[in-house]
């Protein structure tokens, strides 16, 4: 008994700190753009990002995780579909920005300490949470089409925000630029590595899963 006391109070400390880095990160990154703006609402303008949707939905689901640590039946709730999706969405945030943008962003001063916190030290942390405590419920295939939900409709977003405003928000999606036909590609790249990434976690879980 001792021992799964101890795991629980170490996974509850450890989402502790995730969620404390990732919302003082955002919260502070908020503050300071308003206060060098001079625009006490410019935060807002955030919101349309991927990363800071991607890390408020973590954010979420921990302190959810947090309330319920004690209460399996509850904490249950939120395990399998969605914390499944939650953790394909930030592992895209990770791998995407990587991959994408790291090479054209060089951030300086709290931008980049936002930068490392929210494209990887929450991502890899929420990958590793997955890791240690995703297997008590064994995942349905179908998943895969839930979890395609956000991602279709936040490309949609990015489409008709750019469309109206000339900000696609995002180089690799900015069809002005790209054109038809590299913008297809693009869009057929994302999903894809989304589908495989799905795809894995899923694989990995029914092997791993107890039930």
């Amino acid at each position: 008994m001792k021992n799964i006391t101890l795991t629980n109070r170490i996974i509850l400390i450890y989402r502790l700190i995730i969620l404390t880095l990732t919302l003082f990160t955002i919260i502070a990154s908020w503050s300071i753009s308003s206060i060098t703006s001079g625009l006490p609402f410019i935060w807002l303008n955030s919101f349309k990002y991927y990363t800071i949707q991607t890390n408020l939905m973590v954010s979420g689901w921990l302190i959810f995780a947090i309330v319920w640590y004690n209460k399996p039946e509850s904490l249950k709730k939120i395990t399998g579909l969605l914390k499944g999706a939650f953790t394909l969405y930030i592992t895209t945030t990770f791998i995407f920005f990587a991959i994408l943008l790291q090479l054209f962003y060089h951030p300086t001063g709290f931008a980049a300490f936002s930068n490392i916190i929210l494209h990887y030290f929450t991502p890899i942390a929420f990958i590793v949470d997955w890791v240690l405590t995703e297997t008590k419920l064994k995942y349905n295939w179908n998943y895969l089409t839930y979890w395609t939900i956000y991602p279709l409709c936040y490309l949609l977003f990015s489409f008709i925000h750019g469309s109206f405003t000339g900000d696609y928000i995002y180089p690799f999606l900015d069809i002005s630029r790209l054109g038809i036909l590299w913008y297809s590609i693009s869009i057929c790249l994302l999903v894809g590595v989304g589908l495989v990434l799905g795809s894995i976690y899923i694989t990995v879980n029914r092997k791993r899963a107890k039930s």
